[in-house]
């Protein structure tokens, strides 16, 4: 005699309608994700590129103007060493000429080229002061070491540090100026040239500083 009880139709459709359910509320799970994770997964994180923010240009480190200067090991005779009256070369007596045309100096011995260099003279095309290298014969009235000329006129104060200092006519004289932003030699010394003084590249007047003595003779045309 067979026992086993058959289940009714209605609970096997109540059973089936409940697994139905469960599929359908797993399958909805496992693709859910929370809010904002889908975007992330479809738009990558952009990579900013190096056109997309420029880089910065960097200040300007400053950097010593170019030395247009010659030492001559061997001196030979040059023209430029050549003079009459107090600028006459003497045999074996150093004499330093000047020439602000050129913006260019010639140191000599007797009529032998011993050193040139490009230099910078006066701003002589300033109107509201006299900022113009004196000409003439002069003698180098000292020889100083790391020193600060100073001085004011209408267009304000300066102080400037400097390394070799020769003068040669009250408050002017020859010296190097590290402060200089053009060319030695260059027409801009017209505007932006010096108070009346000298300016020589670093190298060339710590040559020119060792080999003139007080009382050597400086002319300037």
């Amino acid at each position: 005699m067979n026992t086993t009880r058959r289940m009714p139709l209605r609970w096997i459709l109540a059973a089936g309608a409940i697994l139905l359910a469960s599929s359908v509320a797993l399958t909805a799970c496992s693709s859910a994700q929370p809010a904002g994770a889908a975007t992330a997964a479809v738009t990558p994180s952009a990579t900013p590129s190096a056109s997309a923010t420029p880089t910065p240009t960097p200040t300007p480190t400053p950097s010593a103007v170019p030395a247009d200067w010659t030492l001559h090991n061997t001196p030979t005779p040059d023209a430029h060493c050549a003079g009459t009256g107090l600028a006459a070369p003497q045999t074996g007596v150093v004499h330093v000429y000047i020439s602000i045309a050129d913006q260019h100096l010639w140191e000599c011995s007797g009529a032998n080229l011993m050193l040139d260099s490009a230099v910078t003279t006066g701003a002589s095309a300033l109107t509201n002061v006299h900022d113009a290298t004196p000409t003439g014969t002069f003698a180098i009235a000292a020889k100083t070491r790391d020193t600060h000329l100073r001085g004011h006129d209408v267009n304000g104060s300066w102080d400037d540090a400097v390394t070799y200092w020769l003068p040669f006519s009250g408050g002017v004289g020859l010296h190097d100026s590290p402060w200089q932003t053009f060319p030695y030699g260059s027409d801009e010394y017209r505007t932006q040239g010096s108070h009346g003084c000298v300016h020589v590249p670093l190298d060339a007047i710590a040559s020119l500083f060792n080999t003139v003595q007080v009382g050597t003779r400086v002319t300037i045309t």
